[in-house]
């Protein structure tokens, strides 16, 4: 859960119009709660400050692992219980001790899941034929089955060992083995460095064949080493939004929260020095919408534009620049977003929006697949500016969809429905 209080005072202009409309105030003061998504999680070591980094990540996160089968020190295992985290052990490779799985599970029975072996097709990784593969994998399914507990597959890349460059081929050829059957894993686990969330759906996509949900217990934009920070920040919204949404995405896990204390990488969650907070990806990262269907908006709440129920296109977020959590950086042309609400009664409401924009754009506006309106945005200068038009609106549950029709990409910060009669 997250509690997220956002005060808003404004002064209000109606968009079609260039007539001051009577101050009015919106004083908004409120909690949200938003379901953790259990997908979300972190391939990463706590081991050095899980005191800091365990409360920092655990708003976000329901899960985590470390590459390894050995059992998490006390502090680390102390703040994986406080908040309620899962950790994974892992069979890196062939060698391995079942006896440090067999005392985690006496010490957490609630634990389901192992990990296989760490990208086999890697040289500098597993380095295992599927062949090789094979020949340790009864000993594998014998100690899940001894300790009733599910497996992940071996977690497969695009690969450096000869012959089996394409993931694909080495799963093939591991299930062709005496001994190896699909039935033996309950998901596949991928790792993914692709720099678009297209290419890392795709990636996903080809996986689909052996009929499992899939683990991407690796990813981020690692296309590079000089990447910058907004290119990360808009690769982690797209992909998030692709992972919140895919039907066979089971878990994913962000590589990784902080790399090092001497140096800071573009895909650091945390930072490296004191006080060890999030990095402006990590703010982002542990505020990003899980699509929790259960939140329902009504009139006078103040809605944060970033706490959407889905989202498609071009949809980037960055920490707030107006007092608040997350802002919609970029709604683009063709982008969208949607959010649940519920009105007591059918009638015209005032839709309120701050935003932002730095020339006259086009917002469109839905009921479902029904667009109701299309309203110019006028230019702001870049600054935050709140305006509002009239929208009629049914009794009941609806979602209510905003997407970008034209000119430049829009900010939104927040939107509140109120009665057209005040």
């Amino acid at each position: 859960m997250k509690r997220l209080i956002i005060a808003a005072v404004c002064c209000l202009f109606f968009m079609a119009s260039c007539e001051k409309d009577p101050v009015e105030e919106i004083s908004g003061e409120y909690t949200l709660t938003q379901a953790k998504s259990t997908k979300r999680g972190v391939s990463f070591s706590f081991g050095t400050l899980p005191e800091v980094d365990v409360p920092n990540l655990a708003p976000a996160i329901t899960w985590s692992y470390d590459w390894s089968s050995r059992v998490p020190t006390e502090a680390i295992d102390a703040q994986f219980t406080k908040y309620g985290l899962d950790w994974c052990p892992m069979i890196w490779n062939g060698n391995y001790n079942p006896d440090n799985i067999r005392a985690y599970k006496r010490a957490h029975p609630e634990a389901q899941y192992i990990l296989a072996f760490n990208e086999p097709n890697l040289k500098d990784q597993a380095n295992m034929t599927p062949a090789q593969a094979a020949e340790l994998w009864p000993a594998v399914v014998a100690l899940a089955s001894e300790l009733g507990m599910k497996l992940v597959s071996p977690a497969l890349n695009y690969g450096t060992l000869e012959g089996y460059h394409d993931p694909v081929v080495w799963m093939d050829e591991f299930l062709s083995q005496p001994g190896v059957s699909a039935d033996d894993f309950d998901a596949v686990a991928l790792h993914c460095y692709m720099p678009s969330a297209g290419g890392v759906k795709q990636f996903i996509d080809m996986f689909a064949k052996y009929g499992k949900p899939i683990w991407l217990t690796e990813f981020c934009n690692g296309n590079s080493n000089n990447i910058s920070e907004s290119t990360q920040m808009a690769y982690m919204c797209e992909t998030l939004n692709m992972l919140e949404a895919h039907s066979n995405v089971e878990r994913y896990a962000w590589f990784m929260p902080r790399g090092s204390f001497n140096s800071k990488w573009h895909n650091n969650l945390l930072e490296s020095e004191k006080p060890f907070g999030l990095t402006a990806l990590g703010k982002v990262f542990v505020n990003f919408s899980t699509f929790d269907p259960g939140v329902v908006y009504k009139k006078g709440d103040v809605i944060p534009a970033s706490q959407y129920l889905s989202a498609s296109g071009i949809v980037h977020l960055t920490p707030s620049t107006d007092g608040g959590i997350l802002d919609i950086s970029e709604l683009g042309k063709g982008g969208e977003v949607s959010y649940q609400i519920e009105m007591a009664q059918a009638g015209k409401y005032k839709l309120y929006l701050r935003y932002k924009t730095y020339m006259e754009s086009s917002l469109g506006f839905f009921l479902g697949d029904e667009q109701i309106a299309s309203k110019a945005i006028p230019n702001s200068g870049k600054e935050w500016t709140t305006s509002y038009f009239e929208i009629e609106l049914p009794a009941g549950k609806s979602v209510l969809k905003i997407a970008g029709q034209s000119g430049a990409s829009v900010s939104l910060a927040w939107l509140s429905i109120l009665p057209k009669a005040r």
